[in-house]
């Protein structure tokens, strides 16, 4: 009887458990000021392009094939921890009188979509500690028609393994540009 529990590795320890992540607000003054260019928007959708879009972190490797980490986890989709983030971004800007999130009640003249079409860890340099990659497409919508598109892309080195503070800069970062180039 022992010998099937050892064999199925009932007394063998657990396996290490994976350590989560997340992506938030970004250091306090971090977010660069944006001159108004709207009385109000609505940040109407965020998507995350698969397949980026699950909770293990994505690794870009040399040899150009995408791996994701068993140790190393997002607390959450990348699509849930981000529509925070970027809210907060967009609403630290300045770029809008008033920034109202997807949920609210409230009327604004102008929605904006955000489609990130990269969220990973970039491995492909000869750098151990690896860079968080984000990039994303902005769209400005006015009414039911496109008034504007602008796309960015930002790398932050992870330094210390501190993958939590290495993608909501670079995820700061790149919100930051989308909304200039807007």
């Amino acid at each position: 009887m022992l010998s099937l529990a050892l064999a199925a590795g009932c007394l063998s320890p657990a396996p290490k458990a994976p350590v989560n992540w997340t992506v938030g607000p970004v250091e306090a003054g971090s977010v660069k000021p944006i001159e108004k260019k709207w009385d109000s928007v609505r940040l109407s959708r965020l998507e995350v392009r698969a397949p980026y879009d699950g909770q293990r972190l994505a690794v870009l490797r040399k040899d150009g094939s995408l791996a994701f980490d068993p140790f190393n986890s997002f607390a959450a989709s990348p699509t849930a921890l981000l529509k925070g983030a970027a809210f907060d971004v967009l609403a630290a800007s300045g770029i809008a009188g008033a920034s109202v999130e997807q949920g609210s009640s409230a009327s604004a003249a102008r929605s904006l979509e955000i489609t990130v079409t990269q969220f990973a860890l970039d491995c492909r340099a000869d750098d151990e500690a690896g860079k968080a990659a984000v990039s994303l497409t902005a769209t400005l919508v006015e009414g039911r028609g496109i008034a504007a598109t602008s796309r960015a892309d930002a790398t932050v080195r992870v330094d210390g393994g501190d993958f939590t503070k290495a993608f909501s800069q670079a995820f700061s970062q790149v919100m930051q540009e989308a909304l200039r180039r807007l």
